[in-house]
C-alpha cells in the first residue's frame, strides 16, 4: 500500500483504509507482486479461461478467492465498434465499453463486487455508503445477494423513483438533507461507529480494483490493440484512475507494449478534478449544478490518482455543458442504439469538443467508458429527445404528416 498524497509505503493495513499519517486526504493504492503474478496469470491462459465475469483476473483482485462472493454476473460487458456513430464524429474508429449490462447497470457494480467480497472475508454483516444513485443501487443489490445487510445514506437529489428501487432490496435508507459530500461523511462516521463495511469508493482503496478489470477486458476484446485514448466520465476520480492502473499493470506484465492516453470529461459545474489538473492547484470545492447526477460531486476525494492518470499518460481533460451533454446522449442513442445516462454521455461530447477544436486528431481510434445507463433516467431523455408526435386515427392524416417527414429525411 502506498499513499498517493505522502509517498510513504505500508504493509497491508488490516485496520485502517487510508494513510495512517495523511487521515482520508491519504487515499492509499495497492500494489502487488507482478513477477509472480506473471507466472500463474498469462494471455494464454486467460483465452482457456470458462470464467467471463470480472473474476477470471483474479491474481490482480485483493481478495483471497472467488468462492465467496455475489452470486451476480459482474464484468464481461460488451465492446461494440461504432462505425455509424465514429462516421458521424469523423473518427477512424470508435469503440463503446458498454457498462450498462452489469446487474445493476453500472460500473460501480465492479467495485461493489470487491466490497463484498473483502466484507465476507472479513466477516462483515453490514456494509455502508453515501451515494446519489448507482453506487446506492449497486451496493444494495449485491449486498441482497451476497446475503448481507447495507445502510445507505443518500443525498436530497434522489429521485422518488431511484429510493423506490433501492427499498426493493431490503437496505436501510436514509435521505439526507444535504449533498452528496453530506451523505458520505454520515456513512464514513457510522461505519466508524458501528463497524460496518466502508463501500466508498473513492476513500476505500480495494474497490476501484474492480474497475481497473474494465482495462483488461478491453484489451482482450480489441485482441490487444490498445485504443489511442480512453475517454472516461469523472466524478470523485477514481474509474479514470483505475483503468489507467490496468494498462500500466498489463505493460508490467508484458501483455501490451502501448498505453493509451487518458482523457476525463467533467460537467461545468462539477470541475474541481479539471480545475487540479489544468491549474496544478489542489481542487477547490464547488456547488454541482447538473443534470449529470453521476457527476454532481463538488469535493471529490480520488482527485490524486485522476491527475496523475491523464498527466503520465500524456492525455488531457475537458468540461462540457449540460446542453452538450443532451446532445450527445440524443447522438449515442441514435446512431448507436445505446441509452446512456447523461454522466455516460459526456464522454461523447467531450471527445466531440476537443476534435472540434482540435486539441485531437480525427486519425486517433477512441474507445468511450459508457458507465452507466440511462434507462433510469427517463427526464433526461425527453429533455434530450423531446416530444413523439400526436397523430389521429386517420391514415389519410398520418399519409401527410409522413411524407413532410420523409422529404426532411436523409436515409
Amino acid at each position: 500500500m502506498v499513499c498517493v498524497r505522502c509517498g510513504r509505503t505500508f504493509g497491508h493495513l488490516k485496520s485502517a483504509l487510508w494513510c495512517p499519517d495523511c487521515g482520508t486526504e491519504g487515499i492509499l493504492d495497492l500494489q502487488y507482486d507482478y513477477d509472480l503474478i506473471g507466472k500463474v496469470l498469462t494471455p494464454a491462459r486467460l483465452a482457456q479461461a470458462a470464467v467471463r465475469t470480472l473474476w477470471r483476473y483474479l491474481p490482480l483482485l485483493p481478495v483471497r478467492g472467488s468462492k465467496r462472493v455475489a452470486p451476480l454476473d459482474v464484468g464481461g460487458t460488451p465492446l461494440y465498434d461504432a462505425r455509424a456513430l465514429a462516421q458521424t464524429v469523423g473518427m477512424d474508429q470508435v469503440w463503446l465499453k458498454d457498462e450498462s449490462r452489469n446487474p445493476t447497470g453500472s460500473i460501480e457494480d465492479r467495485a461493489t463486487a470487491i466490497a463484498v467480497a473483502r466484507a465476507l472475508e472479513d466477516n462483515y454483516s453490514i456494509l455502508t455508503c453515501g451515494a446519489t444513485g448507482n453506487a446506492a443501487l449497486s451496493s444494495a443489490a449485491l449486498a441482497a445477494a451476497a446475503g448481507l445487510h447495507a445502510t445507505l445514506f443518500v443525498s436530497r437529489e434522489a429521485s422518488d423513483g431511484d429510493v423506490a428501487q433501492l427499498m426493493l432490496f431490503g437496505p436501510d435508507v436514509f435521505i439526507v438533507e444535504g449533498g452528496y459530500e453530506d451523505a458520505v461523511r454520515l456513512s464514513l462516521r457510522s461505519a466508524e461507529e458501528y463497524g460496518w463495511y466502508n463501500r466508498n469508493k473513492a476513500i476505500n482503496p480495494y474497490l476501484v480494483e474492480g474497475e481497473k478489470t474494465v482495462a483488461f477486458e478491453l484489451n482482450e476484446q480489441t485482441h490487444g490493440a490498445t485504443p489511442d485514448c480512453i475517454v472516461v466520465p469523472v466524478a470523485e476520480g477514481s474509474a479514470i484512475a483505475a483503468i489507467w492502473k490496468g494498462y500500466c499493470e498489463m505493460r508490467q506484465l508484458g501483455w501490451v507494449r502501448d498505453l493509451p492516453k487518458m482523457i476525463g470529461v467533467q460537467a461545468e459545474s462539477a470541475a474541481a478534478v479539471y480545475t487540479a489538473w489544468k491549474e496544478g492547484n489542489d481542487p477547490v470545492a464547488t456547488q454541482p449544478q447538473t443534470l449529470a447526477e453521476s457527476l454532481a460531486v463538488g469535493a471529490p476525494r480520488d482527485w490524486r490518482k485522476a491527475v496523475a492518470a491523464v498527466r503520465d499518460s500524456r492525455g488531457m481533460m475537458v468540461t462540457v455543458s449540460d446542453r452538450e451533454i443532451l446532445q450527445a446522449m440524443h447522438l449515442l442513442g441514435e446512431r448507436s442504439g445505446i441509452i446512456v445516462e447523461p454522466g455516460s454521455a459526456a464522454t461523447l461530447a467531450g471527445l466531440n469538443a476537443l476534435l472540434r477544436s482540435r486539441q485531437l486528431p480525427r486519425t486517433l481510434s477512441a474507445a468511450l467508458v459508457i458507465a452507466g445507463g440511462g434507462l433510469r433516467h427517463p427526464g433526461a431523455a425527453l429533455e434530450a429527445a423531446g416530444k413523439a408526435r400526436t397523430v389521429p386515427p386517420d391514415f389519410e392524416q398520418v399519409r401527410t404528416t409522413l411524407q413532410r417527414s420523409l422529404a426532411r429525411t436523409p436515409f
